[in-house]
């Protein structure tokens, strides 16, 4: 009878882990200390139903009724575990920071690398810009407004500072940002708790929000509509079809399927930034197994608590005329989305149904943004350090450097806050209203680009990946993978197809893919070697040795 194998210890673990990132070229600079719940906890905490779902509800109401929250999110949930399962599998493979950015130069060329490292940290950007300017938003009407309104402070969303530039929310972002910024610059360790009590954060929510809905809302009057009915609720909206127009209203005909696609956004960019979980690979214990896992359960575990709330939500909408901002009811069809003009549809539906429950869920929910505005700093940070350390983007070198007291990208992390700052500001001045749409279909592409990109080449790349695969999908890894890059292409053209909700998303994407060819075709083409192994063993050791001397003589001083 064969002999068990004991268990191996921590320690054990972690040097396994640092031989696995000696084999991928790299030296162990950032903190390993990560188990496998805080792995999955940095992708749970950026989907963050909470965040993804409620920032969009509205959009999702306006281009295809309830049915975008009750039929939209589990169409959606099944094509994005497709996604998550092939990039898990990929991840087992490679578990080293940047991972998209690794993988796909690893399985084709340093090219494709590149422009993978593009798409993924031009999505970075804009998807902390797109959570914290939502999470603002939240943080003013629940929490921030009503407490400086006892004092006679009139400040809001909708204060406008320095002329028509910045807006109340703009401010709070800045705050928001800044507050995010220190913790994660402060360490992983910090940064992995917050987000172990985000994971229970986010589900306690959810759990009072429904049990809520259910049990305290009995004998209010709510909304007719079904909440399976494909009715967009935006007279105004619209967008072109075939040449044609798709005007919303309540005659759609032939349109009805193309509004029900176009608001598939409020769940797919919802489903975005589980590629966490191989970022923070660098500072996991049991990487290989463990980033997968993260990868994979994150987008799972958020499909069904997800689901649970939106039904909760859509069973409960107050009629239409606390919903829709007065003005609207006045248009000719009597209808038109709040998204385009008014408070956010979630925050009246609590009130409406929960009262002053209502204001602390409300509450609730702008602590569980911030939270995610928390990690997708972080992984963004860890993603920018990863391909600065290959000399990738301008300024690289001050970029990679690593704080060793805190043992963190702190340069990282303190580009990506400004470069998110600085995208919000040009689509708020830009976009006005419609900027949180416009940045969420920008952070949503460029992300599943970059997911897509990876997932292409594991199956018409190089395939020596599969021998150091550890989570693998077997016979099924080819058939998922091609489904996943189908679904991709489609989600494309639909986010980048000109609405009165995103009408300038294509010609920024544009701009962008302008701006990169040039790049390209001028220096990287040329100049960029991609992630290149200079060094052996003897010399990463050595950095690791200069990394727990600085530290020795930090705690020391």
């Amino acid at each position: 009878m064969a002999q068990q194998k004991a268990p191996r210890s921590r320690d054990e673990v972690i040097q396994q882990d640092v031989r696995d990132l000696h084999r991928l070229g790299y030296a162990q600079e950032l903190f390993r200390t990560m188990g496998g719940f805080s792995n999955f906890a940095i992708s749970f905490t950026i989907i963050s139903i909470l965040t993804g779902a409620v920032i969009l509800f509205d959009y999702g109401l306006a281009w295809g009724g309830p049915a975008a929250s009750t039929l939209g999110w589990p169409l959606v949930s099944i094509f994005t575990l497709l996604i998550a399962a092939s990039m898990a599998e990929i991840a087992s493979a490679y578990p080293t920071a940047g991972g998209l950015y690794y993988w796909s130069s690893r399985m084709k060329n340093k090219d494709w690398g590149w422009w993978t490292a593009w798409f993924n940290l031009a999505g970075q950007v804009a998807i902390v810009a797109g959570i914290d300017f939502a999470a603002a938003s939240f943080v003013n009407s629940a929490i921030v407004t009503p407490i400086l309104s006892n004092f006679g402070i009139v400040y809001a969303n909708g204060s406008m500072f320095l002329g028509t530039l910045v807006s109340g929310q703009l401010v709070t972002m800045a705050v928001l940002l800044a507050i995010q910024l220190l913790l994660n610059v402060g360490g992983i360790r910090l940064v992995a708790r917050l987000n172990d009590a985000s994971v229970w954060w986010h589900i306690g929510t959810v759990v009072v929000i429904v049990g809520a809905l259910f049990l305290i809302s009995s004998g209010k009057a709510h909304s007719t509509l079904s909440p399976f009915a494909i009715a967009p609720q935006d007279a105004s909206g619209g967008a072109s079809i075939f040449g044609g127009a798709l005007n919303l209203g309540p005659a759609l005909g032939y349109a009805l399927p193309f509004a029900f696609m176009f608001s598939l956004l409020q769940a797919q960019w919802t489903f975005t930034g589980y590629d966490a979980s191989a970022h923070v690979a660098e500072e996991t214990i049991g990487a290989r197994l463990a980033s997968a896992w993260g990868v994979f359960i994150s987008v799972a575990v958020s499909a069904v608590v997800g689901y649970i709330v939106l039904l909760g939500l859509v069973t409960h909408l107050p009629p239409l005329d606390q919903v829709f901002n007065p003005s609207c009811l006045a248009a000719p069809t009597g209808l038109c989305s709040q998204y385009y003009g008014g408070n956010a549809v979630v925050f009246t539906t609590l009130t409406y149904n929960l009262g002053s429950l209502g204001d602390w869920l409300g509450a609730a929910i702008a602590v569980a943004m911030s939270l995610c505005g928390l990690a997708s700093v972080a992984a963004a940070g860890r993603m920018l350090f990863a391909f600065s350390r290959d000399h990738g983007v301008p300024g690289s070198p001050w970029l990679r450097k690593v704080s060793h007291r805190y043992r963190t990208p702190a340069n990282a992390i303190i580009g990506i806050v400004v470069f998110s700052y600085l995208l919000t500001n040009a689509a708020f001045i830009f976009g006005g209203a419609t900027a949180i749409a416009i940045v969420t279909a920008i952070s949503t592409i460029a992300l599943y680009w970059a997911y897509g990109i990876p997932i292409f080449l594991g199956v018409f790349g190089k395939q020596e990946w599969r021998d150091h695969a550890v989570w693998k999908l077997g016979r099924f890894s080819k058939p998922i993978a091609l489904v996943a890059v189908a679904w991709i292409v489609m989600i494309s053209v639909l986010f980048l197809w000109p609405t009165s909700g995103n009408a300038f998303t294509w010609l920024v994407y544009i701009v962008f893919l302008g701006f990169l060819l040039i790049y390209y075709f001028a220096w990287a083409r040329r100049r960029f070697r991609g992630p290149i192994v200079e060094v052996g063993e003897v010399e990463l050791t050595e950095i690791e040795r200069e990394f727990e001397h600085a530290a020795e003589e930090l705690s020391g001083a």
